[in-house]
């Protein structure tokens, strides 16, 4: 039985998983924060499989070494964790409604027609979450992340075949946003930007306080500095005349792989990178996050929880 005002033990421990590879984190959220154990694992030859949508489908195999050797870093006590996964797995978007039902599996079926609609080009089966955003006008507005389902459960019956519960999947910029809202916002002076940039896709998010007022999601093959820019004028453009946006007083930036900067023009501040300054962490943060930047996200999906 839960006990009142208390808040859920969410474990320490984080799995990243990326296209080559999974990077397990244990994050320390007493002073000073940082990470007690972090070590990245390639996945073994042939133990992936490849779903509808292209996106990879999971075996235990595929993350029996990174579990093993994980257990041991936490001497044994490792049966929860959460899990993250790439942006460009994903489909994020808000989307209007002018309803929705109040049993929750008829409103998931509706969020899954809306999505199927806007999205028709994806035909393959897709598992939604989703969080309400303030309105833009009378109807509903709902931050929604669609991703293959079959992926998705590949991932959970794998790591359930190795004792490992899946608290939370989700991509990597929801953790990144729900996980550092706060300190974003108490840093910043009002409205803030957040931006990720990650292989194959960018992600722009405007905030106020701890709720996303406005978010944008680029899909790209490749590096793309020019259109990123324009991007990022479009979404400010939408920000200070549909929304009425006071303007940003900060913008928070995290990359997990090097890019080309942004034009000057393109953002109202410029962009401060996201460090280890902002939770008062322990001296070796930084170095983890320049070698393993995935590891960013890992740490938000615990801190903030």
């Amino acid at each position: 039985m839960a006990l009142p005002f208390l808040k859920p033990v969410v474990p320490p421990h984080v799995f990243c998983l990326l296209s080559e590879g999974v990077t397990y984190a244990s994050v320390r959220r007493s002073a000073p924060v940082g990470f007690a154990q972090w070590r990245h694992f390639p996945y073994p030859p042939n133990t992936l499989g490849a779903g509808a949508a292209g996106t990879p489908l999971y075996s235990s195999e595929a993350l029996a070494g990174a579990v093993e050797t994980s257990r041991r870093f936490a001497q044994g006590h490792l049966s929860r964790a959460s899990v993250l996964f790439p942006d460009s797995w994903a489909r994020m978007l808000p989307i209007d409604f002018d309803t929705l039902p109040g049993e929750d599996e008829a409103a998931r079926e509706m969020v899954l027609w809306k999505v199927k609609k806007l999205l028709p080009g994806i035909t393959s089966d897709l598992a939604v979450v989703y969080r309400e955003m303030p309105p833009a006008g009378e109807q509903k507005r709902l931050l929604v992340a669609a991703a293959p389902a079959d992926t998705l459960h590949s991932i959970e019956q794998a790591f359930d075949g190795l004792g490992v519960r899946v608290g939370a999947l989700l991509p990597s910029s929801l953790a990144l946003f729900e996980g550092l809202a706060p300190v974003l916002s108490a840093s910043a002076a009002g409205d803030y930007g957040l931006i990720h940039r990650s292989p194959g896709s960018l992600v722009f998010i405007v905030a106020r306080q701890d709720t996303p007022i406005f978010f944008r999601q680029r899909p790209s093959e490749e590096e793309e500095g020019d259109s990123h820019d324009q991007e990022l004028r479009l979404s400010l453009s939408y920000y200070a005349e549909k929304l009425q946006g006071p303007g940003l007083s900060a913008i928070y930036l995290h990359e997990a792989e090097p890019g080309s900067n942004f034009a000057p023009d393109s953002l109202p501040v410029a962009p401060r990178r996201l460090s280890g300054s902002l939770f008062e962490a322990d001296p070796s943060f930084d170095e983890r996050i320049a070698s393993r930047p995935e590891l960013m996200a890992g740490f938000a999906a615990v801190y903030g929880r």
